[in-house]
């Protein structure tokens, strides 16, 4: 059974959180989680292991920012396509060794660190930062997704459509180069109740976008809390003809932590599944 397949007969469990999964095994490091996989591959293993363990169906590598424009910063540009490579491996050999049920690895891809609608907007000229420049990072991305063996992408944490569109670009050019058709997922954040992503587009317009350029799922992650978006999965779930996904934050972050409860998360998830919303979680 393909993945699509098994996504139109069940709700398909998602992992959790690799940054704050990260952040709670304490060790040292820069705070660059995509560089993780070159340099604590065990760690990432272990994390992958134990969502895997708890019965996740999907587990998404650890390369969110492992993109040329976002590992600018850290002077690591140049080592966009092994981070990808290897964060594939290792989530594509913890899938493979599971043998209670089949697990799928979904690529990461991040927004970067920059927003092409922004810049435009601020016309900075000391920004280089162009659509041109962040599909060729992106495409880079997932080639080395491809060769570590992903079966499909997820474009995610959308706050940009112009972003997310290059980056749907750059893997149907990376798709043609490997001469594979795997399916790509899509999830945005919306920064408030208006039911915008950061540059202003609503949810609904920037489904019906990438619904044209053939996502097989969207969806909304991080955000705040799973009751609050409620209503916003609903009229997704309304308009879409893709699959809808939801990974929210445990509500709204505070100087303790996130203020929801395991429990309360999974109360607010398992509305929006008897009702019929939501087909990843």
């Amino acid at each position: 059974m393909n993945f699509k397949e098994f996504l139109n007969q069940n709700i398909v469990i998602l992992d959790g959180g690799m940054g704050t999964y990260i952040q709670q095994l304490g060790i040292s490091y820069d705070g660059n989680n995509d560089a993780l996989p070159l340099t604590h591959p065990e760690l990432i293993e272990r994390i992958h292991s134990d969502y895997v363990n708890a019965g996740s169906d999907i587990i998404c590598t650890c390369t969110f920012g492992a993109n040329a424009v976002s590992q600018h910063g850290y002077g690591l540009s140049d080592k966009c396509y092994e981070m990808n490579v290897a964060g594939a491996k290792i989530a594509r050999k913890v899938a493979d060794n599971c043998t209670d049920h089949k697990v799928w690895v979904m690529g990461s891809m991040g927004p970067s660190d920059k927003s092409l609608t922004i810049i435009e907007v601020m016309m900075d000229p000391e920004e280089t930062v162009t659509s041109d420049i962040l599909e060729a990072a992106y495409q880079t991305q997932a080639e080395g997704l491809i060769d570590g063996g992903v079966d499909g992408f997820i474009v995610e944490t959308i706050t940009d459509e112009k972003n997310a569109l290059a980056a749907l670009s750059a893997i149907e050019k990376a798709q043609k180069i490997k001469g594979t058709s795997l399916p790509v997922m899509s999830s945005a954040t919306i920064m408030n109740t208006s039911g915008c992503i950061m540059t202003g587009t609503p949810i609904a317009d920037l489904l019906s976008v990438l619904e044209n350029s053939g996502v097989m799922s969207f969806g909304l992650n991080c955000s705040f809390g799973a009751n609050e978006l409620y209503p916003f999965i609903k009229e997704l779930s309304e308009k879409a003809k893709c699959a809808i996904s939801i990974y929210p934050n445990a509500g709204l972050p505070t100087a303790h932590g996130y203020d929801e409860g395991p429990c309360d998360t999974a109360h607010a998830l398992s509305a929006m599944a008897n009702d019929g919303l939501i087909n990843i979680a």
